[in-house]
């Protein structure tokens, strides 16, 4: 776990270096907590998506259009909870040291 944690954390700093040498042709600090808090947030949003599909939120709403729209048989359907990885745990804890390091280097910026 904690492996894929520092996997996923690289990850999305790399992400954050390239998004931020494209937009702003330059890495300065501000550049990077500007970055880093869109990266961070929307892969926050994602794994939290996804632990809401995972708590079987949506099952009931997923199994309806299934019933409506397709000519499954009920042996074959699955609910969305089923469908979703498992592992997006990694992915929520690397966006959270992503936002800390962001807020880190945002009071660096101000002092």
């Amino acid at each position: 776990m904690l492996k894929k944690v520092f996997l996923w954390v690289g990850i999305l700093q790399l992400l954050i270096i390239i998004f931020t040498l494209f937009m702003y042709k330059k890495l300065e600090l501000l550049s990077y907590i500007n970055v880093a808090f869109v990266i961070g947030s929307i892969f926050l949003l994602i794994s939290l998506t996804l632990f809401v599909i995972k708590g079987r939120f949506f099952d009931v709403v997923f199994f309806s259009f299934q019933n409506i729209f397709s000519r499954m048989e009920d042996k074959d359907r699955s609910p969305l909870s089923k469908l979703v990885p498992q592992n997006y745990s990694a992915l929520f804890i690397a966006s959270i040291v992503t936002i800390i390091i962001m807020l880190a280097a945002l009071l660096l910026q101000t002092s």
